[in-house]
């Protein structure tokens, strides 16, 4: 059997720009559309609303471009993140941002589009705080767990619940009852997530081929002299960055390691002070996004080049069997 593809995506706000910018150009570099080149697409956070958007039918029938991605961030990123003279005070006390104009955008985005138009499998993370558990939009139980065939505005809602940023997503049907956070607080690359739902949707397969894309490695050391006199309110502005990059950075080190699994990391790394944030979205920063990564995909042409040769056959499986069989797995737990 041909290698099974998996592409995963990770969190990051604003920063989304750069693997909307870098899946662009593999999708320009292969000539199709990439849920026709990946056996399953993850994404977590902002990379969630990615993978929705080029893995679903939201768009009057048909995916999502990554350029469309792209516009979506630059045109809406100002209205989703948007402050004002009381925001510093506001975020003391409850979420930084009001999740009107996000559920406004994302509804609007992808209208009444559901789960089960899913092009290819689709796993986007959350974490449910009532349970105290991960929660994982699978899109392969549906066949046979209708309950699984969520609005996909909701599941974008969910997974781009970042603390501090956003107040969670109550997600209520029939007896469930969940409240889902950003999955970044334990997937913020969802490679490894991505990975282990790959081989349980094909066990007989022995080649994996994992491409993960980041949203840029964020340049913010902290030194010892400034951490060691933090307390609560100092570690509380700085946790959520530092919780996500170390989650990132041990997939790296795990799946690097496997054998059986070829892992590229697409990684912007050295972003500028500015770009760090998840949210600042001045149109300096903005522009500077879009520059750093269209820089990245100049200097790492030849290996582009070369994740393309490994992908250009396209999916190494029949999906449809595969994923009525790992739903049917699902059903008997």
């Amino acid at each position: 059997m041909a290698s099974i593809k998996v592409l995963a995506i990770d969190g990051g706000g604003i920063r989304g720009i750069i693997p909307a910018i870098i899946l662009a150009e593999l999708q320009k570099r292969l000539a199709r559309n990439l849920y026709e080149v990946f056996d399953l697409i993850a994404g977590t956070s902002t990379g969630g609303i990615i993978a929705l958007g080029i893995g679903t039918r939201g768009n009057n029938g048909l995916p999502y471009t990554p350029d469309e991605l792209l516009n979506l961030y630059i045109k809406n990123g100002p209205a989703i993140f948007k402050k004002n003279l009381f925001t510093p005070v506001k975020q003391l006390f409850s979420a930084k941002y009001s999740p009107a104009a996000l559920e406004e955008i994302l509804a609007k985005f992808f209208q009444a589009t559901e789960f089960k138009t899913a092009l290819t499998p689709l796993l986007i993370s959350s974490y449910d705080l009532q349970g105290q558990i991960p929660f994982f939009f699978k899109s392969h139980w549906i066949a046979v767990k209708p309950n699984y065939n969520w609005n996909v505005t909701s599941i974008a809602r969910a997974t781009a619940a970042a603390p501090t940023y956003f107040p969670p997503l109550h997600l209520t049907r029939g007896a469930e009852d969940y409240a889902l956070v950003d999955g970044g607080v334990f997937v913020n690359n969802p490679s490894m997530a991505a990975y282990a739902e790959a081989r349980q949707l094909y066990p007989d397969s022995a080649q994996f081929v994992v491409v993960s894309v980041g949203t840029g490695d964020r340049q913010d050391r902290i030194v010892y002299a400034k951490a060691k006199k933090w307390g609560l309110l100092g570690w509380a502005k700085q946790i959520v960055p530092v919780m996500m990059d170390s989650v990132s950075e041990a997939v790296d080190y795990q799946l690097s390691r496997i054998p059986g699994c070829k892992y590229h990391r697409l990684q912007v790394s050295g972003l500028q002070a500015a770009e760090n944030e998840m949210d600042d979205v001045t149109p300096e920063n903005l522009a500077n996004l879009q520059s750093t990564a269209k820089k990245y995909v100049a200097n790492h042409s030849a290996e582009l080049a070369a994740i393309c040769a490994e992908l250009k056959d396209g999916r190494g499986s029949d999906m449809p069997g595969a994923g009525q069989k790992l739903a049917r797995q699902a059903a008997a737990l």
